[in-house]
């Protein structure tokens, strides 16, 4: 009989044991802990405006938690929780919240990017496609951020070299502001002609043709203009003296001279080719690669930003820019890119070969990139004391031992 006794009581001492957890997140005789439960992981926790950890395992324990005022629980494409923290000095050691996040429908949440320009009239595209122009400086955009991200955009327009970059989305009622540049395609060379002494009669043209933009066009010794996309045309007077001779000349290069074509009739143009060869130096008869230098200047906003054009490394921006000088007579570059940890990456297509003494410019604005992760809080790990439903059944078990005690010892 007293076998059997022994043997239930040891049966209840187990299961009494059973109901309690071996490990908790709250260390044991730990004060002023507050635990955050939450149906979302990866959502982050504030309290009183700061941020204290994301919650892992559908909690999160804060050492000291419970002394502040407020807390917030926020996660994209969740509405956010937020509510007070009653704690009472004096009374419970550590307190426990429990929030649920609701998850927004599709389209809900809205943030803005607005996009700064000084070229009014400019077209601003995502994704490749049109959403508006630049007026007032600015053009801004309402986007859905639980929606298709934008990843890249353009400012484009007319006389204007076009600016692309990468996007990085707002958050729920969040502004993001690009600032793109946009640089003025040069123009190489300009018409002048020169002044006319009124004859009378009837106009007709000398259309020179020639493979060297800015050479200098000059009939019978007198200035006419240079040449611009390969061209000068230059008007004369059908029924006044007639010109004889042309000479076309540039630094550089040899000068050509020759005999003028009969004067034009009225309206008619007469054509007249010339090729201008580079002036012979010793014995070479063309500038070797390389002889002739332009150069590339990229504007960044982050100093530090490593500069390749075709994947070669050409230096880092500092002071805001990165003047890099090539050759004009060598194999072009066709793509850039600007890079720097902590930053979008950006890159594009050349935008066209300088020319000898020339700068093109290169506007780059980065971004900062978006965080792959939100910093966590380690929990830990160490016993804690008893919850109180878990210590009452262990003293009804305990109870109930000594009452199963003292009956045996009555049958005994």
């Amino acid at each position: 009989m007293r076998t059997d006794y022994v043997l239930l009581c040891v049966f209840l001492v187990v299961i009494g044991l059973c109901g309690v957890p071996a490990l908790a997140s709250v260390p044991a005789g730990g004060s002023g802990w507050l635990t955050v439960n939450c149906n979302v992981d990866g959502a982050a926790v504030y309290l009183d405006g700061s941020y204290k950890g994301t919650i892992s395992g559908g909690s999160l324990d804060i050492e000291d938690g419970a002394s502040a005022s407020t807390y917030k629980v926020t996660k994209d494409g969740y509405y956010d929780a937020t509510g007070d923290i009653n704690y009472v000095p004096g009374g419970d050691a550590n307190l426990e919240i429990t929030v649920s996040l609701t998850e927004k429908p599709t389209g809900s949440g809205k943030g803005w990017i607005t996009v700064y320009c000084d070229v009014d009239g400019a077209k601003v595209a995502f994704n490749g496609v049109t959403k508006g122009t630049i007026s007032g400086g600015s053009f801004t955009l309402e986007v859905s951020t639980t929606g298709t991200p934008y990843t890249t955009y353009s400012v484009s327009n007319s006389g204007y070299y076009t600016y692309t970059g990468s996007v990085t989305m707002p958050s729920d009622d969040q502004t993001v502001s690009l600032y793109p540049t946009l640089s003025p395609i040069p123009v190489t060379a300009t018409t002048t002609v020169a002044p006319t002494t009124l004859i009378g009669g009837d106009t007709g043209y000398y259309e020179f043709h020639c493979n060297v933009n800015g050479a200098a066009v000059s009939l019978d010794g007198t200035y006419k203009g240079v040449i611009a996309n390969g061209i000068l045309d230059v008007r004369v007077y059908t029924t006044g003296s007639s010109y004889t001779t042309y000479s076309v000349s540039m630094n550089g290069y040899d000068t050509v001279s020759g005999t003028l074509p009969s004067t034009p009739s009225s309206g008619q143009t007469k054509d007249v080719y010339v090729t201008l060869s580079p002036a012979a130096t010793g014995t070479a008869t063309i500038p070797p690669a390389g002889a002739g230098k332009g150069t590339y200047a990229v504007y960044c906003n982050v100093d530090g930003a490593s500069v390749s054009f075709d994947g070669v490394y050409q230096g880092v921006i500092a002071n805001g820019v990165l003047y890099e000088v090539v050759s004009t007579t060598g194999t072009p570059y066709s793509t850039y890119s600007v890079a720097k940890t902590g930053y979008t990456t950006v890159s594009g297509a050349m935008p066209g070969q300088p020319a000898e003494g020339q700068i093109i410019n290169i506007p780059v604005t980065l971004s900062p990139a978006a965080p792959t992760s939100l910093p966590t809080t380690a929990v830990p790990t160490t016993e804690s004391p008893l919850p109180w439903p878990l210590t009452i059944v262990s003293l009804a078990c305990a109870f109930g031992i000594v009452l199963v005690l003292g009956q045996a010892r009555k049958n005994i």
